[in-house]
């Protein structure tokens, strides 16, 4: 009994606990939610959205950079294209007369100059000839002298009565005949002593021997005209380049070779990456320009070999005067945008504009500017990552002499065509 009261005694009490638990609780929420509102309506206001972003804001500080000066440039105006090397002279070595070779005095690839003996050729029934000729021609000069003497001897008794007219021009006739044939037996003469000459064949120029087409024994004849000839004979010096300009480089092309101080400059290259190379006058351009491909012929002569060779095909770099108007700025002053190449030009008061110009060329340190820029304004070379146009900046330092040139008439690269 005693056990069963206490265990009733117990369970009330945890209930009694629990139910008071439960009402703090309750009351505790509700007096949370009242002070919320009084909570919430004791702070200060926010101001609204227009008054925040009406406040005044900071200015960007002026950007550091570095700038550099535009300076003129007398502008070479260069055309580069593909050439090949010409010899000045080359002669196919031919005979004139038909013959046996019995001497041969070239090898192939020889060095010759011009008169030096090549081939001789058979000249035994020319010999012949000769002295037939001779021979013919005396008896012509004997029976001149006879006829003269007669002349003579008439015309002396003509005087005396003792002639008629008649004869006297008979014997005038005789030695007018005489004569005639004497002369004609001297051109005879003259005719063989030349064939004879023709049998030792001489080199015309001077220059290197190609590859020898005859040699002893060998049966020539002076009417084929067909084939490579005996030997070819080139001049190795001086050479010549030869290259196609086109048509819209035609006045340039006159005008430099028209200067009388400068007839047009040109470099020759050859090899890997230019190795060889050699400096020529421009000489020539032809008379037409080629309608099939609307390019002009023209032609320099090298001032130097420099191990060039015949037929060997070069780049050539054509100097036809310079650009009047060329500005020139560092090439790190350069970008590319949507519109084209653009720099930043530093204005009055050290505010930027971003300009956008048309370069000519540009080389490894620098561009050649056509339009958009004067010389002596001054561009951004470094700094340039942060600036919009319109920005404000300041100078941190002057560009280097390697990065701005201070000379305003130094000389360019050459502009390319």
């Amino acid at each position: 009994m005693i056990r069963g009261a206490l265990l009733l005694l117990l369970v009330m009490s945890a209930g009694g606990i629990w139910y008071v638990m439960a009402g703090a609780e309750e009351q505790a929420a509700v007096q949370a939610s009242v002070n919320k509102p009084l909570a919430t309506s004791s702070l200060a206001p926010e101001p609204p959205a227009p008054v925040r972003t009406s406040l005044p804001q900071k200015s960007s500080p002026p950007v550091p950079v570095i700038t550099a000066p535009v300076y003129a440039l007398a502008m070479p105006i260069t055309w580069t294209g593909i050439g090949w090397i010409e010899p000045t002279a080359r002669v196919t070595v031919r005979t004139r007369i038909d013959g046996t070779i019995v001497e041969r005095h070239v090898h192939d690839g020889e060095e010759v100059a011009a008169g030096d003996l090549l081939f001789r050729l058979d000249d035994r029934e020319l010999q012949a000839q000769i002295a037939r000729g001779e021979a013919v021609l005396a008896r012509d000069r004997a029976v001149l002298a006879k006829a003269q003497a007669a002349l003579k001897r008439t015309q002396e008794l003509l005087a005396r009565s003792v002639a008629s007219q008649a004869q006297a021009e008979e014997a005038d006739a005789e030695v007018r005949i005489a004569a005639a044939n004497v002369a004609a037996s001297e051109a005879a003469l003259a005719t063989e002593r030349t064939r004879l000459g023709h049998t030792r064949i001489t080199a015309p120029i001077s220059g290197r021997a190609g590859v020898v087409q005859g040699g002893e024994g060998h049966v020539v004849r002076g009417s084929d005209l067909s084939g490579d000839g005996l030997v070819t004979i080139t001049r190795m010096s001086p050479l010549q380049v030869s290259f196609s300009l086109p048509e819209r480089d035609l006045p340039l092309l006159r005008a430099a070779l028209a200067d009388p101080k400068d007839k047009g400059r040109a470099r020759v290259l050859a090899g890997q990456d230019g190795q060889t190379s050699a400096e020529a006058n421009l000489t020539f351009f032809d008379s037409s320009v080629d309608v099939s491909s609307g390019t002009i012929l023209a032609k320099a002569v090298l001032k130097a070999n420099n191990g060039l060779w015949p037929g060997q095909y070069v780049h050539v770099e054509l100097t036809l005067g310079s650009h009047p108007l060329a500005a020139a700025v560092p090439l790190v002053a350069l970008h590319a945008g949507e519109s084209g190449p653009y720099v930043f030009v530093v204005g009055p008061g050290d505010i930027v504009e971003m300009r956008v110009v048309e370069t000519i060329a540009t080389k490894s340190d620098e561009a050649v500017i056509a339009k958009g820029l004067t010389p002596g304004e001054r561009v951004v070379v470094e700094g340039h990552a942060r600036l919009r146009d319109g920005s404000s900046i300041t100078e941190a330092a002057l560009a280097p002499k390697s990065m701005a040139q201070s000379s305003r008439t130094a000389d360019a690269g050459p502009v390319r065509r």
